[in-house]
């Protein structure tokens, strides 16, 4: 299903948390420009958690989730599976600092990352535009692209 105009951005930002999450992930391949060693990719996944997963997933929590929530039982509850898995992704990059099996922790997060975002992907947004259809537009220019281009 094509993406309404209203949360492309957020499929846009999906794009590149499926990068990150391969580019961590236990026996990842290089990517030309990117880090290849594990403190370089624990430093990678904390600059872009605060230059960008932070602000995606505070555009999910304060601008899509309670324009959708409170409509639909089945689509309460699977925003309710989603914000805690918010919760799981910060708190495995934030381990990051502190941790001393730093291959594990960042392969979990990319794990976790991947299917969180195809969970929202395939199953959230999806529920969202047959639940909501063109009631999107209200949303319009309310949530904005974390980034433009296609770096991770």
């Amino acid at each position: 299903m094509k993406r309404h105009k209203s949360i492309i951005a957020l499929s846009h930002d999906h794009h590149h948390g499926l990068m990150l999450a391969q580019l961590i992930k236990k026996d990842a391949p290089e990517y030309k420009g990117l880090p290849t060693d594990l403190i370089g990719k624990a430093n990678h996944v904390k600059e872009s958690w605060e230059k960008e997963l932070k602000l995606h997933f505070k555009n999910e929590e304060n601008i899509l989730f309670p324009f959708v929530k409170g409509k639909d039982e089945e689509l309460d509850a699977l925003i309710e599976d989603i914000l805690e898995e918010h919760r799981l992704i910060e708190s495995l990059v934030k381990k990051l600092d502190t941790d001393s099996d730093i291959e594990s922790t960042l392969d979990q997060l990319g794990k976790a990352l991947e299917s969180h975002i195809r969970k929202e992907e395939r199953e959230l947004f999806q529920k969202i535009q047959i639940s909501f259809g063109e009631e999107l537009n209200k949303l319009d220019g309310k949530i904005i692209a974390v980034k433009d281009d296609c770096s991770i």
